[in-house]
């Protein structure tokens, strides 16, 4: 799984034109798809822990009032 430092580093290559220009289609595709999965991955991940969370917490207040 990419860094954020690397996430960056992905980003900006992305926004720089004089290395995209560089670059065939195919990779720009590929870095702009990389970004993408990375973005959607970490997306995931927030939600995954948000329910983990919800869930404690659900279950303390539960515990709390037994």
């Amino acid at each position: 799984m990419l860094t954020d430092k690397e996430l960056r580093l992905l980003e900006e290559l992305e926004k720089n034109q004089d290395v995209v220009y560089l670059l065939n289609t195919e990779e720009c595709e590929f870095v702009s798809r990389l970004i993408s999965s990375y973005r959607e991955i970490r997306r995931q991940l927030l939600a995954i822990q948000l329910n983990q969370q919800e869930d404690w917490l659900e279950e303390y207040n539960k515990n709390k009032g037994e």
